[in-house]
């Protein structure tokens, strides 16, 4: 990526904002579910820009091989571990897990991965970064704090 586009923060804010919003209005039963949701979805793009970086008319590099074989375990260890976690009483750890994704994506903007676009993971950064906070707020806020919530069980 040459340079910040201020339209790519923008929008990744305003996707985070949506989600934040989504995921505020939600009862605090069903918070964990969307917040595993999305982090499902995060780890599925990255499985997916490797499976479409390999060509089978062509030549498959032995790289390309060992790019899937690596995004598909990162996926499975963030999948198991969110699902560890799902209805426990620790599920603000999702919201972490989500932060630990804007790790992932660091690592792919620093080695400059060649199978997904040079402007997404920028864009997941901010988008994890964001929506990460906000999830370990609201998945560890307690009913008992929040009457409405409380109210909603």
């Amino acid at each position: 990526m040459t340079g910040l586009n201020p339209i790519l923060i923008g929008a990744a804010v305003l996707l985070a904002g949506g989600a934040i919003g989504v995921l505020a209005v939600l009862s605090p039963k069903t918070r964990p579910a969307f917040v595993y949701a999305q982090l499902v979805l995060m780890v599925g793009i990255y499985v997916g820009f490797a499976i479409s970086s390999l060509d089978a008319a062509d030549y498959i590099k032995r790289s390309d091989w060992s790019m899937l074989i690596i995004e598909s375990f990162t996926a499975l260890a963030f999948l198991l571990g969110g699902l560890a976690v799902l209805h426990s009483s620790r599920a603000w750890l999702l919201g972490v897990m989500i932060l630990a994704h804007g790790g992932v994506d660091l690592v792919h903007l620093l080695i400059g991965a060649d199978y997904s676009p040079d402007w997404y993971e920028f864009l997941c950064i901010v988008y994890d970064a964001v929506v990460g906070f906000a999830a370990i707020w609201l998945l560890s806020e307690s009913p008992a704090k929040n009457p409405a919530a409380a109210s909603s069980l």
